[in-house]
């Protein structure tokens, strides 16, 4: 998006922008001051309504949410442009199979007359067909070697062209916020939205789910870190497909995750940590090797309903407690503070 405002006009926007920011308890950092300065611009209607309902539901904007409209409405072009490198990747790939088919099967031609030169020279007793035959075979191995040199240079270039759109793609993908293992945000993340939730001054209903992967270091010491790191991952990817946003999962550390429920009641959080509850006591995971089938994995929940004017730590540790009694209580259980 190109900002074309004067001096005058830019300040005026940003006069306008701070104010609205400190009131809604929206972090003052770059990404956030160029949504606001759009808002105030009213040059993106669908993004002013966005916003608008976003604050009646929430009473502010989190992060992640203003990221994503940020992502939609302010920057769409530059997003447009890592999608443009993607598919130059896809398509130098495509190009470099059909290299690669032409080159095997020139290779492929070449070792046929080099075979039936070779039975040809064995057979034949004139010198005239002798000297065909060598004619024959250098004209085929100047042929191959101009082939091989051609197709050398074509996948030095593309090493090249990837090297540099991978450089690029690199840079949209890095951050600091997502736990490599699993792929959720990790604890950063969600400190930093349950403390805006918490901050804004709407009283807006929250729910924390903590969840706790049941006798999980016997599990590592029994069957190794390598298929402890499969159950994170399974657990991960289960959590993304199950927390549809605006919920947000996270792991919170080691064997431990939390998901974040903003604007929807205890019941409906009780229901999500049941179903996660079913479908993870039903994991089942084979060792290569052994070819033994481990059905062991089960997980405690905790639930805590955000109370009147309650801070971010006591409504986490109120959720905490109850995790500690659905653990203490057998295990594979869910426990409402």
């Amino acid at each position: 998006m190109k900002f074309a405002e004067n001096s005058t006009q830019s300040a005026e926007y940003l006069r306008q922008a701070i104010p609205l920011m400190v009131k809604y308890n929206i972090p003052p950092n770059p990404l956030n001051y160029a949504l606001w300065y759009t808002y105030v611009s009213n040059r993106v209607p669908n993004l002013n309504y966005k916003i608008d309902q976003t604050l009646d539901t929430y009473g502010t904007c989190p992060t992640l949410l203003g990221e994503q409209l940020f992502r939609e409405h302010v920057i769409s072009d530059e997003i447009t442009d890592s999608e443009e490198a993607q598919n130059q990747i896809i398509a130098l790939t495509n190009t470099l199979n059909t290299q690669v088919d032409h080159a095997a099967k020139h290779t492929s031609d070449f070792g046929c007359v080099l075979e039936n030169s070779l039975k040809d020279l064995n057979e034949s007793e004139n010198d005239k067909e002798i000297t065909s035959i060598i004619n024959r075979l250098a004209e085929n191995t100047a042929s191959i070697t101009e082939s091989t040199n051609l197709f050398q240079k074509q996948i030095a270039d593309a090493q090249a062209e990837i090297a540099s759109l991978k450089e690029e793609l690199q840079k949209t993908k890095q951050d600091a916020r997502v736990d490599p293992l699993t792929g959720l945000f990790n604890r950063r993340v969600f400190d930093s939205e349950l403390d805006q939730i918490i901050g804004s001054p709407k009283h807006a209903e929250a729910t924390l789910i903590m969840i706790d992967i049941d006798n999980f270091k016997k599990f590592n010491d029994e069957y190794g870190h390598l298929m402890g790191d499969k159950v994170l991952q399974y657990f991960g990817k289960l959590l993304k497909t199950e927390c549809q946003k605006p919920i947000l999962p996270v792991r919170f550390g080691g064997e431990e995750f939390a998901i974040l429920m903003i604007g929807q009641h205890q019941e409906a959080a009780h229901n999500l940590a049941e179903n996660l509850r079913k479908k993870i006591q039903a994991i089942r995971i084979k060792q290569k090797r052994s070819g033994k089938v481990i059905s062991s994995i089960t997980a405690s929940f905790g639930i805590s309903h955000r109370l009147h004017n309650e801070d971010a730590e006591q409504m986490i540790e109120r959720a905490d407690k109850a995790l500690y009694l659905a653990k203490s209580s057998g295990r594979n259980r869910v426990q409402i503070a």
